[in-house]
């Protein structure tokens, strides 16, 4: 249970795993890494990979870790993995709104190689620098 952070390489590639209920505080220890990584210019574009993740009960809750994960984030792009078994309409349209709502450079993935060759596609088309966020 909790988050994986790890780096996939030299070329600015991140991947986030999540897997059974992950804390806040977990979250919030893997957001404060990416803002480290995003001031040292080392986070380019994101993997969340949550198919083994388990959803929170409480919706706010998810719309908070959402809402904190995206102002981290900023225009980064960022291929998400949604957690198997834990979609609904009322969770995509969450999703779909805060995407639209921050501007953000979203793929819905269906594995991590289709959402590493996404990333690193954006990547190499540029505009994932510190100036495109926060």
């Amino acid at each position: 249970m909790g988050i994986v952070y790890e780096s996939l390489g030299g070329d600015g590639l991140i991947s986030v795993t999540l897997v059974g209920l992950a804390s806040r505080t977990e979250h919030a220890s893997a957001e404060e890494q990416a803002r480290r990584d995003i001031s040292s210019g080392r986070l380019k574009a994101l993997i969340v990979d949550a198919s083994g993740a388990e959803v929170p009960a409480n919706q706010s809750i998810s719309l908070e870790i959402w809402e904190d994960f995206l102002c981290t984030l900023g225009a980064r792009p960022f291929a998400y993995l949604p957690p198997v078994g834990h979609q609904s309409e009322a969770r995509d349209a969450m999703i779909a709104e805060l995407v639209e709502e921050w501007g953000a450079r979203f793929r819905l993935a269906a594995s991590v190689e289709d959402a590493r060759q996404w990333c690193l596609a954006e990547i190499a088309a540029g505009g994932t620098g510190p100036e495109q966020g926060n």
